[in-house]
């Protein structure tokens, strides 16, 4: 009997963290989505997107503390806002590196942009206050069978799946997301044929900055979340891409999933790995298979 109810447990509670795992690497694919998008279009490694996540969770904190107003409200609220932070981002601190060689502007970006990291987390330290800030949303959550589901992760796995059918759709239907593709594929070639490359660049960078922020609004119902937490979310997206292989819609969002449950299963059994077995599965994929799971855009 007590075997018995020791793998009941055991099976519960591993069914559990897969649900966890999942959400948690949905969040991570989300962010993740749009730095790939940048650096495909841009080639430019944007080191400031995980900020984008914290401003993104600090607003959603700040509305839900003021006003009550549901995180998912808020994240609709913030598409247009961070659209137009991506888009003055790109237009102020990128585009003015566009006339540069390939090597140079892959390098001044990476300084350019480690240097918007720092201001924009000393920014938020002033305006937020440097302590963690966790959003205590929740619904009511249901039971089936032995596992309690809950409700939230639930509906925020769902949002974000719709988020990536949007994503997926846009892409592939529209002029714009063609352009994005095309470009991703072969600067040079959709120069040829006519694209607008600032343009795309702008939209990618907005849109790049629209995922991240929505995955701070549910972020930051999951963890705490203080100003200094966007660059190691960078280097976790880094990973995810690595991972999912450059420039991969499909690789990149199981690229998240794959870390998410890699921590959740890690954290349970030990938790000072957790952090650690991102850049472990990073060294692995770049030793076994360096262009990742799926080498070309695949979205």
């Amino acid at each position: 009997m007590a075997a018995r109810l020791g793998k009941e447990f055991m099976a519960t509670v591993s069914l559990q963290l897969i649900i966890g795992g999942i959400l948690q690497g949905g969040i991570y694919a989300l962010a993740a989505f749009g730095l790939s998008l940048i650096f495909g279009v841009s080639n430019i490694l944007n080191l400031a997107h995980g900020e984008f996540l914290m401003l993104g969770a600090m607003v959603s904190f700040l509305v839900y503390t003021g006003t009550e107003l549901s995180p998912f409200v808020t994240a609709l609220g913030l598409i247009p806002l961070f659209f137009a932070v991506g888009s003055l981002f790109e237009r102020g601190l990128i585009r003015p590196l566009s006339g540069r060689p390939d090597h140079m502007r892959l390098v001044a970006s990476i300084l350019v942009t480690l240097g918007a990291s720092i201001a924009i987390e000393d920014f938020a330290s002033f305006a937020f206050g440097p302590n963690e800030k966790a959003l205590a949303y929740t619904l009511p959550s249901f039971q089936v069978g032995p596992i309690i589901v809950s409700t939230i992760r639930l509906a925020g796995l769902a949002f974000i799946l719709v988020l990536t059918l949007a994503l997926h759709t846009f892409l592939k239907r529209t002029y714009q997301g063609r352009a994005i593709v095309a470009t991703t594929q072969s600067r040079r070639g959709a120069m040829l044929v006519g694209v607008n490359i600032q343009r795309v660049a702008n939209l990618s960078f907005g849109i790049g900055a629209i995922l991240a922020a929505l995955a701070g609004v549910f972020f930051v119902i999951m963890f705490p979340v203080t100003p200094y937490v966007g660059l190691p979310l960078t280097l976790k997206y880094l990973c995810i891409i690595v991972l999912g292989g450059l420039g991969s819609l499909f690789g990149t969002l199981l690229g998240g999933l794959v870390l998410g449950l890699v921590e959740i299963l890690v954290a349970y059994y030990s938790p000072h790995w957790s952090e650690t077995s991102a850049f472990i599965i990073l060294v692995l994929i770049l030793l076994i298979r360096p262009q990742g799971l799926f080498g070309r855009f695949s979205g």
